[in-house]
């Protein structure tokens, strides 16, 4: 788990764990992949137990923030106003199983529109 922009907890209310893309195979693999939202499960290493995720794989085309694919895993707690981890945990292993695509990557105009799609978004992985 690497440090992000900073807005997944800050600005939207969606903390997210954000994956190294070079630990995930890097632009060779995620290249192949369609940019968009994914849901599956996630635990951090040493944890038993595997929690509900949703996760994005893309460009933000929200944001002009820089280059490169970044992997942002939202971990659902037991319900939508509750994220299964409080605390940072930069510097841990996080396991990751993807099981399904929910959407393509999508620009907004606003963040207002992106957060309410984000919420959608985990309403359809739950």
């Amino acid at each position: 788990v690497v440090t992000g922009f900073g807005r997944g907890s800050k600005q939207m209310g969606v903390p997210t764990a954000n994956l190294d893309p070079e630990t995930c195979g890097g632009e060779a693999v995620l290249s192949a992949l369609p940019l968009g939202v994914y849901f599956g499960w996630a635990k951090r290493e040493g944890e038993s137990n595997w929690h509900e995720c949703v996760l994005n794989v893309g460009k933000r085309p929200t944001f002009v923030d820089g280059d490169g694919t970044t992997i942002e895993v939202h971990v659902m707690g037991a319900s939508d106003a509750t994220p299964e981890y409080e605390d940072d945990f930069y510097g841990e292993t996080m396991r990751v199983d993807v099981c399904g695509f929910i959407r393509p990557e999508l620009r907004f105009d606003s963040l207002p529109e992106l957060v309410a799609r984000i919420k959608t978004d985990i309403g359809l992985a739950r």
